[in-house]
């Protein structure tokens, strides 16, 4: 019985010292098979990551954020471009008339019209923007311009009227001063929002900016009623728990970048929605728009309604009027006093995904033929009415193609403005690409 009994604790002490080196055996297998599959997921950790780098960019049209650096951030090269924004487009784009000879050309209402029958490259932009802390702070922003459509809006920049090739169309430095002595107000506001430089003027419906727009073309009134850029300080802040936006700004005029008088120009609007998905936007300019005279103050009231109705279907109206005093257009030192007005509407349906309709209507009465004369025969008129349809399609989310008819009816007054008709047909198409 001794025997057998030490025989069995022999065995269950052997037992007992094998156990643990298969258990150990078998974790030490588990461990490495635990470290081979994170080492993999490390991997492709990595590799995500390295390809998500090639692909944040911000969505085409979307609106940047600001982005707080991390307390522990250094300075240098890389760490300022970590929270600047970039961005930009590029738009090419065929027009040509309809039912007239090709030599006649486009005598071109809207205008950017270029040539009959003819491919143009009408804008490359690239911006970059560093937003300022919206509690406090500095930022930037810088959109350059080139192409084919940079004459039409800069011409007059740095002081001269040379053809221009290229041009910012918007540089100015932000500041966002907090007002902590109204933090706790629910009327006054809690910020004041300061810009200085160049910057694009708050009249209107359009834009510069081609892609922003719903139509190719741009209206008369674009070309002619308002001003495109302004040099000098704005001022922004909100009213009333942010219901009213209000804009106040004093600048050297209608897009100089250098003043050609002694006075300034003075800008004020405001916005606000008095209903769910309205917006009303509203602005005046007053100030002297003449070389080397400040008297005959030019004054610019413009309203801008907007209506998104649903998901698909989206309205806008615009309404402008500007008066010019002592204005001598044909040149016989009589003087007169010029107004001009405009309406427009405009209609967005949103056919699929992918597809989208736009229509345009506008009136533009400049009975003085003072904004848009060009100082040369009949290329001015008195009246115009135009009618646009423009299809749109975006095969990818980056790129958007265009198709526009537009019917343009104009009244010079004293005989016809589109070489013996009063009256043009124009088809277009256009491609842009966004990045």
């Amino acid at each position: 019985m001794g025997k057998m009994l030490r025989g069995f604790l022999g065995v269950f002490l052997i037992g007992m010292c094998l156990v643990p080196g298969t258990v150990l055996a078998e974790t030490t297998s588990e461990v490495a098979a635990l470290k081979a599959q994170i080492d993999a997921l490390s991997r492709k950790i990595e590799a995500m990551d390295s390809k998500m780098m090639t692909m944040e960019k911000p969505a085409p049209g979307a609106q940047t954020t600001y982005i707080p650096p991390t307390p522990e951030a250094k300075g240098g090269f890389l760490r300022a471009m970590e929270d600047i924004h970039m961005g930009g487009y590029v738009e090419t784009q065929f027009q040509n008339k309809v039912g007239a000879p090709r030599g006649n050309g486009n005598t071109g209402r809207s205008l950017t019209d270029k040539a009959a029958d003819t491919f143009s490259m009408n804008a490359a932009q690239l911006w970059f923007e560093k937003l300022a802390n919206p509690e406090g702070g500095a930022g930037f922003r810088i959109d350059m311009m080139m192409g084919s459509d940079v004459p039409y809006y800069f011409n007059n920049m740095n002081g001269t009227t040379a053809p221009a090739a290229f041009a910012f169309e918007q540089a100015y430095v932000q500041y966002i001063a907090p007002l902590g002595f109204w933090s706790d107000s629910k009327i006054l506001p809690h910020t004041v929002d300061i810009k200085a430089g160049r910057m694009i003027t708050l009249a209107g419906n359009e834009v510069i900016v081609g892609y922003q727009n719903w139509n190719i073309s741009r209206s008369v009134s674009f070309g002619y009623a308002i001003p495109f850029t302004h040099t000098g300080v704005r001022a922004t802040y909100s009213l009333f728990n942010d219901y009213l936006t209000v804009y106040q700004g004093i600048n050297n005029g209608w897009d100089n970048d250098i003043d050609n008088n002694s006075y300034k120009t003075f800008e004020n609007a405001f916005s606000f929605s008095p209903l769910k998905d309205v917006k009303w936007m509203t602005a005046t300019y007053f100030g002297p728009e003449n070389n080397n005279a400040s008297g005959g103050k030019r004054f610019l009231a413009t309203n801008v309604l907007s209506w998104n109705a649903s998901k698909k279907l989206s309205f806008a109206g615009e309404f402008d009027i500007g008066n010019q005093p002592r204005v001598d257009t044909a040149m016989d030192d009589v003087f007169h006093t010029a107004q001009w007005f405009d309406y427009a509407a405009y209609a967005r349906y949103q056919i699929t995904d992918k597809l989208a309709a736009a229509y345009r209507f506008e009136y533009f009465d400049d009975s003085r033929r003072y904004r848009n004369w060009t100082g040369a025969g009949n290329a001015g008129a008195a009246r115009d009415l135009a009618n646009t349809l423009t299809l749109e399609y975006k095969p990818y989310e980056n790129m958007i193609a265009r198709a526009e008819y537009r019917i343009d009816y104009a009244n010079a007054g004293d005989g016809h403005v589109f070489n013996g008709t009063d009256n043009q047909n124009t088809l277009g198409g256009q491609l842009t690409y966004l990045f």
